[in-house]
């Protein structure tokens, strides 16, 4: 295991289980003889009711741990996408296979209602939004005033009651992946309660709480199978590329491969946009222009994030802008004395970039391919078009479902990525293509109905990318391990 995993084993955690990707079920495993475990939540969002539900008392002498009841960091509004995209996903399963989300044809573009594209509309020869996209991507933006930044969670919330003669302590509270908390991380508090952050998804997690020589017993929660935010704030829409369910019945790997917003400053940015400073760093001065002080915005505590719990010490930056649009940047902005590579490598969003920017496709999966000595954080501006293309892509080639795929893609509208233009797989432009991207995917590359998405992703990598197979082996070699 490469180093840096070491810092990554507390990373960004979400609510919990239940079925994905074709009945993959991932209950929250028996907490051993010397500790109490909580009980995971249902991914399904009929059961959202169970993390309003009073909070379990784990009792003792010193400390009584009031165990976790939501394990989700996500925002609701954006928890309640995921679940029901989900939802539709088993439902897309009971009437088409068990593998239909494998396959693209199944997904989009077929004729007559399809759960997952809409409905068509008769009277601009389109389609209309499904339920999940009226219900939950249309308010995305007054969602957003009102605070449902997902990337601006609080965590995993632990609440204690001490015992009289341990009120008004400092407590720390220390928890790990090892039920012995031998890999311990420490929060000190005054409070009676703390988040931790950045923790993996679908992880059981332990913990104890310690004032004065005296300690609560070990109690443990698991995280959920949902995807993985990252909180670095002010950098925004950062989220781990791994987590995810495959057909392969494997999981993608967490703290390898990272994606996300710039952190460092675009240049030409629509001048007298109304971005409040601590939104990327931008701000409108005085005359109305469009000011960028991204770097100054960049914090300790982010380049602790970027660092420590993503672990990219001796890691890679692969910067998906424009040469012009990076203002001159080539180092990473988180490096101390060049630990962290920089490299540029340019490319265009959606089926654009799969057309002619084919060099550069390849000479990122190559760099993907060294994940495990080398972890990748890329991005573009938002994190959202160019970088989802890539994401696109790689989670397509490791076998992620095509609902899992659509998630990734449109969660980027949840974040607090200043631009605020959501991206749903349902509706072209302005920004976003991924219907024409789709749709060339289908008729141009190397897809047909017989092909899984996995396997048409992999034959336009090796055969108009020019990626080896060994490069793309590689990566799965690296990137998947068997589900817990």
């Amino acid at each position: 295991m490469k180093k840096s995993l070491l810092f990554v084993s507390m990373i960004a955690a979400l609510c919990i289980t239940g079925c994905n990707n074709g009945g993959s079920s991932n209950t929250p495993s028996s907490s051993g003889s010397n500790d109490v475990s909580t009980s995971g939540e249902s991914s399904n969002s009929d059961s959202s009711s169970s993390s309003e539900a009073s909070k379990e008392e784990i009792k003792g002498d010193n400390f009584t741990l009031l165990n976790p009841n939501n394990l989700s960091s996500m925002s609701p509004n954006c928890k309640k996408y995921v679940d029901d995209m989900r939802n539709q996903q088993k439902k897309l399963l009971q009437e088409k296979g068990a593998n239909a989300d494998y396959y693209l044809n199944d997904l989009y573009g077929t004729a007559g209602v399809d759960i997952t594209k809409g409905i068509p509309d008769g009277d601009n020869g389109g389609y209309r939004p499904a339920n999940h996209q009226s219900d939950y991507l249309d308010p995305v933006a007054a969602e957003w005033e009102k605070g449902e930044k997902s990337d601006e969670s609080k965590g995993i919330e632990i609440e204690f009651t001490p015992a009289d003669s341990l009120k008004n302590k400092e407590y720390t509270i220390t928890y790990g992946k090892e039920a012995n908390l031998s890999d311990g991380k420490q929060i000190k508090t005054s409070d009676t309660k703390a988040y931790l952050k950045n923790l993996l998804v679908n992880q059981k997690y332990y913990y104890k709480v310690a004032a004065d020589g005296k300690e609560s017993q070990v109690a443990s929660f698991t995280t959920g199978d949902y995807p993985r935010w990252i909180d670095a704030r002010p950098m925004f829409n950062v989220r781990d590329a791994g987590g995810y369910m495959t057909s392969s019945g494997q999981r993608i790997k967490q703290g390898l491969v990272y994606r996300g917003g710039e952190i460092t400053p675009a240049v030409g940015w629509k001048s007298g946009a109304q971005y409040s400073g601590d939104i990327g760093g931008r701000y409108t001065d005085g005359n109305g222009r469009m000011q960028d002080g991204h770097i100054t915005s960049q914090t300790d505590a982010s380049k602790k994030v970027f660092r420590e719990d993503m672990g990219m010490v001796n890691g890679l930056e692969i910067d998906l802008r424009s040469s012009g649009e990076r203002n001159n940047y080539n180092a990473c902005g988180f490096a101390n004395s060049g630990d962290i590579s920089y490299s540029l490598i340019s490319i265009s969003s959606y089926d654009n970039g799969m057309k002619n920017n084919k060099t550069q496709i390849k000479q990122v999966f190559e760099a993907f391919a060294k994940a495990d000595q080398h972890p990748v954080y890329y991005h573009c501006y938002g994190g959202a078009d160019r970088t989802g293309v890539v994401g696109f892509m790689l989670g397509a080639v490791l076998g992620m479902s095509y609902t899992d795929l659509v998630i990734d893609f449109e969660l980027t509208s949840y974040s607090s990525n200043p631009s605020r233009n959501y991206r749903s797989h349902l509706r072209s432009g302005p920004y976003n293509y991924w219907p024409r991207m789709v749709d060339y995917l289908k008729n141009t590359l190397h897809w047909s109905s017989s092909k899984t998405i996995k396997e048409s992703m992999e034959s336009f990598l090796v055969n108009d990318c020019k990626i080896s197979q060994s490069t793309i082996d590689t990566i799965r070699n690296i990137m998947l391990e068997p589900a817990k």
